[in-house]
């Protein structure tokens, strides 16, 4: 009691937002994991030498500049699907993307990456249609989805997932390097 004759009391204190975000993306991932989809049996093989790639990101920001700039010189023909990878609009970008890919070009591996970011600048990367669209795809997928603790679950449903752009180019560039 104070003297202004009133009290408080909470039974729950989250940040806003992000209690709710967190408890969604358990449960999507747990319904996921139950379906089998981030099961290692269905995990498909980067293969070696890969030639033709596909690449999804913004082509605003550093990060394209950093999968270019460490990309071996190899040879690669990189088919490339500007996307928005942040906010509402880029879930509808990244399935256009992936759908593009999946539907028009004959490809050796899709490479999906942008910067690090909190739970909620990477919620487009857990939204259940574009999980379900990278599971489908019939080529490898790699992820490099900058995460600190919770990984996004297009980089767990990915065949190879990785945090950096970077660490993507040294995959891609694996087998040419031996």
């Amino acid at each position: 009691h104070s003297k202004y004759g009133f009290k408080f009391i909470a039974s729950v204190i989250e940040l806003a937002g992000e209690g709710t975000l967190k408890k969604e993306y358990e449960r999507l991932k747990k319904q996921l994991e139950k379906e089998g989809l981030f099961a290692v049996e269905r995990k498909k093989f980067i293969p070696d030498f890969p030639r033709k790639i596909g690449l999804i990101t913004s082509e605003s920001g550093a990060v394209i500049h950093d999968f270019l700039n460490n990309l071996g010189k190899y040879g690669y023909n990189i088919k490339f699907m500007n996307s928005r990878v942040e906010g509402q609009a880029a879930v509808q970008d990244l399935i256009f993307a992936v759908d593009y890919f999946r539907k028009k070009e004959n490809i050796d591996v899709l490479v999906i990456i942008r910067g690090g970011g909190s739970l909620e600048s990477l919620q487009a990367f857990n939204n259940e249609a574009l999980v379900r669209r990278i599971s489908d795809c019939n080529f490898p997928v790699i992820c490099g989805i900058g995460h600190d603790k919770d990984v996004p679950l297009a980089s767990l449903v990915a065949d190879k997932a990785v945090s950096t752009p970077t660490a993507v180019t040294n995959i891609l560039d694996e087998s040419w390097d031996k």
